[in-house]
């Protein structure tokens, strides 16, 4: 059992890798950098978010996610307003350029990689690893309840499929995993 978990590790590792690298090169071609990507997405999830908000569901410090900010802001894809509660923060939200053509490409920057990857599989392997993906999240999902960390943390999923609807990216929907 320890070498099949060795295993789904070290594939779940390459996998984390092989997005990192495919979202890079996507997002060079938009003259954007991943953290930027991951930005837009998120703040495209919140619509209105604060730079506190970002730099903790990002698990980046505030100063990188101001920075990010401040070049987003300046390339016309993030507009900042003062917070109607707290005079001292800024609330940022997507720009119309953002919400418009650019959200949908942000959309297509994210799943590309793995559109790509599994158009190279049949209809039935692909069945079989939306599968085999479906038994492992709701293992961990069992293992989270069993642990009691769904009483702590939420867990940010890229993407993940309703019982009943398509996929969808996370600038669509944002979706937490509880128990």
């Amino acid at each position: 059992m320890s070498e099949r978990a060795e295993f789904i590790r070290d594939s779940i590792d390459f996998l984390q890798r092989y997005i990192i690298k495919s979202l890079q090169r996507e997002a060079e071609e938009f003259g954007l950098t991943v953290p930027q990507v991951r930005v837009l997405a998120e703040v495209l999830t919140g619509k209105r978010v604060s730079i506190k908000m970002l730099s903790r569901n990002l698990k980046m410090t505030q100063s990188t996610v101001s920075d990010i900010v401040e070049r987003l802001t300046l390339k016309g894809l993030l507009v900042k307003t003062p917070s109607a509660s707290d005079k001292r923060s800024v609330e940022i939200s997507p720009s119309s350029e953002l919400e418009g053509e650019l959200s949908e490409n942000i959309s297509r920057i994210i799943n590309q990689s793995f559109v790509d990857a599994l158009n190279l599989l049949q209809p039935d392997e692909q069945d079989i690893v939306e599968q085999g993906i479906k038994l492992l999240v709701n293992a961990v999902k069992k293992k989270i309840e069993r642990d009691g960390l769904h009483k702590y943390e939420s867990f940010d999923v890229f993407f993940f499929r309703d019982e009943n609807e398509s996929f969808k990216s996370r600038a669509s929907a944002k979706i937490k995993i509880y128990p």
